[in-house]
């Protein structure tokens, strides 16, 4: 009986434990629940691909950004999230970008490379690799015009990272949600298309 209450004791301690060190910065995602990344609660099916854990990681701010260097009171935040899966080395990426200013995106961004609003966010990100050949295509995600980069990775399977603004409006918006994969495109597009977010 002793024995019993002492190993109930200890499996409890565990679970405090194991509670202390979820909370916060990592934690165990259920299939659909929401997490706040930054200005937005964000829902995806992340189980699609197996049990997960997904860390939270630190924000991060550009503080003049090269897509308007004009204006110098322009910030540019980032609130990213990376579930790992067991038994594979495979991820699924999630970010939330701020602008301080809602900015167009439709069109090219002038420069050394013409490239959309989006594709420039993306490479914003930490999940585009550098000077990596991609095809890019529009992709409805959340009921918004998004795109869908597939890259390139030199690996069996691509890289894909999505993108789109869910607070878009006349063509400009403020808030970018990107998620990346590099799960096979039937696991990546359920993923992709059980996207939900919501501005707080």
């Amino acid at each position: 009986m002793k024995t019993r209450n002492l190993l109930a004791a200890f499996c409890l301690m565990g679970l405090a434990i194991t509670a202390i060190f979820a909370s916060d910065e990592t934690v165990l995602l259920a299939s659909g629940e929401p997490m706040q990344l930054g200005p937005a609660n964000v829902s995806l099916d992340l189980s699609l691909a197996g049990s997960c854990i997904l860390e939270k990681e630190e924000s991060s701010e550009l503080e003049v950004h090269d897509y308007d260097k004009q204006n110098t009171d322009f910030k540019y935040s980032i609130y990213p999230a990376t579930a790992t899966y067991e038994g594979t080395t495979n991820k699924v990426q999630v970010e939330v970008h701020e602008m301080s200013i809602a900015r167009p995106l439709e069109g090219l961004i002038s420069g050394r490379r013409q490239i959309s609003p989006l594709v420039h966010c993306i490479e914003q990100s930490d999940m585009m690799p550098r000077r990596a050949d991609y095809d890019a295509k529009s992709y409805t995600i959340d009921g918004h015009e998004g795109i869908l980069l597939t890259i390139d990775t030199g690996e069996n399977n691509p890289l894909y990272i999505a993108a789109y603004s869910p607070d878009e409006k006349d063509g400009s918006g403020s808030i970018i949600c990107i998620i990346g994969s590099d799960f096979p495109w039937e696991t990546t597009k359920g993923i992709i298309d059980s996207v939900k977010t919501q501005i707080t």
